[in-house]
């Protein structure tokens, strides 16, 4: 607000538009300046939000990791080290978990944008608009130890014992190249079938315990272990002891070493260190406040011709095509949390603006937007989109085709006197599906050997087509000096297949003046 009053201070010259329709803030209108006139319009918007849909139903932002068990439903590393400890420690039940979490987020998106529009004839305008934005996010988590059955990979807390993890696999290798030879020149003798099934299974928990240390693929991502004590721990160990007497039997006896496996639950500080270790954690930001530093970016700047076609008394109509440039500031995948200033692509919208008045009290506005959003691309850590926490190696830049989108908006608004007027606003949108793809077969590739397995990148596509319904209230007033509007808006239904879609309540305070240069 601070920024709308100090513009309107530098311009105290400025009177209002000579058109003497009222407006509701939450619609487009049909007047343009004048020719020769200039139109500069202040436009503050504040978004809060604490909840977004998911399936239809809103659910709180902190969701993920809150609750008595953290583990596998928003972590996808923790699901696949839950099945690998079933299958090799023998645990049917195990459930992986980092403890209790409490992860408490509200965010709000600010934005300042100011429109300069200029009459060419009395119907005809050119305009501009810079959106200065402002987002913040809030964000406080908590871990508690209790009922934790997880401890941090050893490795991220000391590299150095990856000697150990070197003796325990080379053990493991020796023993299992000296079985398999065995099989290979037939000296198991009777036994070569109890051989071979003790060869298969010593493979799989070779393969599944070096991936629980070392990740699944070349990019790592193994941020959590098994606590030593735990169900999980004492399941791999009894499995690793039969695992080495049943060697023994066949006269192998190289295969000695135990499992290395953490002692201690990961806490507030073991997830600190997950969250920022970029091999064998998530390689991402501190869950916390957005910084100072980091909140305040340029929007999406868009130009704007707009052509009212009808002027009459009782009926007004315009048209406008708008192009949105790719200026404004898109989310990190680096910040779980970050919110986007702007898309970082361009978008080409069309809209219809009409305007009824009925007996000189009522005044009706209707708006039709329909929007294409043209291709581009974005960095993205590829993961299904209920994932959370996804390890650093996942990203790529990834060709992206947002859905195009159509936005109705409806305000009836009651003249009470000739300065002011009060009404409601109705807002519908639909969103189509995004489209994400490798730019190239290779990209595919390389993401299939950082994390372990192939990837496609149409999992970033769920969720993605969204419909929204929106009400609120409006007031305007049009004064001697200043023209100026507010609104609160709340969206009451929303549809986002699988989500997310921000819940948010809209505040919006919009100020006008015109003045006559030419």
């Amino acid at each position: 607000m601070r920024a709308i009053h100090l513009v309107l201070l530098l311009i105290p010259g400025l009177a209002p538009g000579v058109s003497g329709h009222l407006g509701a803030q939450a619609v487009p209108r049909t007047d343009t300046p004048r020719r020769g006139a200039a139109r500069l319009t202040a436009d503050w918007r504040m978004e809060l939000w604490d909840r977004e849909v998911r399936a239809g139903e809103p659910v709180a932002l902190g969701a993920p990791l809150t609750g008595d068990t953290v583990g596998g439903a928003a972590i996808p590393l923790v699901a696949r080290l839950e099945q690998d400890v079933r299958a090799v420690g023998g645990v049917p039940g195990y459930v992986a978990s980092i403890g209790a979490g409490q992860l408490s987020v509200q965010q709000d998106r600010r934005t300042v944008a100011f429109t300069l529009d200029y009459g060419i004839t009395d119907r005809l305008a050119l305009g501009v608009t810079v959106p200065v934005v402002r987002v913040h996010t809030r964000a406080q988590v908590r871990m508690d130890t209790t009922g934790a059955s997880l401890g941090l990979n050893p490795l991220l807390v000391d590299p150095a014992l990856d000697t150990a993890y070197a003796g325990f696999f080379g053990e493991l290798d020796l023993a299992l190249a000296q079985l398999d030879t065995s099989i290979a020149q037939g000296t198991c003798a009777s036994r070569c079938t109890e051989a071979q099934s003790l060869s298969t299974q010593g493979h799989a928990a070779r393969t599944a315990l070096r991936r629980s240390v070392y990740g699944a693929g070349t990019a790592g991502g193994a941020p959590f272990l098994p606590r030593a004590g735990s169900d999980g721990g004492r399941g791999l160990d009894s499995s690793i002891t039969a695992l080495q007497q049943n060697f023994a039997t066949f006269g192998i006896t190289s295969f000695t070493r135990g499992f290395l496996l953490p002692i201690d639950a990961v806490g507030d500080a073991g997830f600190d260190a997950a969250l920022g270790d970029p091999v064998y954690g998530f390689g991402a930001a501190q869950i916390r406040n957005t910084p100072r530093t980091l909140q305040y970016w340029l929007g999406d700047v868009a130009l704007e011709a707009t052509y009212r076609f009808a002027t009459g008394p009782a009926y007004a109509g315009a048209a406008a095509l708008v192009l949105r440039l790719p200026t404004g500031h898109p989310d990190t995948s680096y910040d779980f949390l970050d919110l986007a200033a702007g898309d970082g692509q361009t978008d080409l919208e069309a809209q219809l603006i009409q305007e009824l008045t009925v007996a000189r009290r009522l005044w009706l506005n209707l708006s039709v937007r329909a929007t294409m959003q043209r291709s581009g691309s974005r960095e993205r850590r590829v993961a299904p989109e209920a994932a959370f926490l996804v390890p650093a190696g996942a990203t790529a830049t990834l060709d992206w085709d947002p859905g195009d989108y159509l936005a109705i908006d409806f305000a009836p608004l009651y003249r009470f006197t000739r300065e002011f007027a009060a009404g409601v606003t109705l807002g519908y949108q639909t969103r189509g599906r995004d489209r994400h793809t490798f730019a190239t077969a290779q990209d595919s590739t390389d993401l299939a050997a950082r994390v372990g397995e192939p990837t496609p990148a149409s999992l970033l596509d769920q969720g993605t087509a969204t419909q929204r319904l929106r009400a609120g209230v409006a007031l305007t007033y049009v004064g001697p000096w200043l023209e100026g509007d507010v609104s609160i808006e709340r969206t009451v239904n929303a549809s986002a297949g699988s989500g997310p879609l921000p819940d948010a309540t809209v505040f919006r305070v919009v100020l006008r003046a015109s003045r006559k240069l030419f």
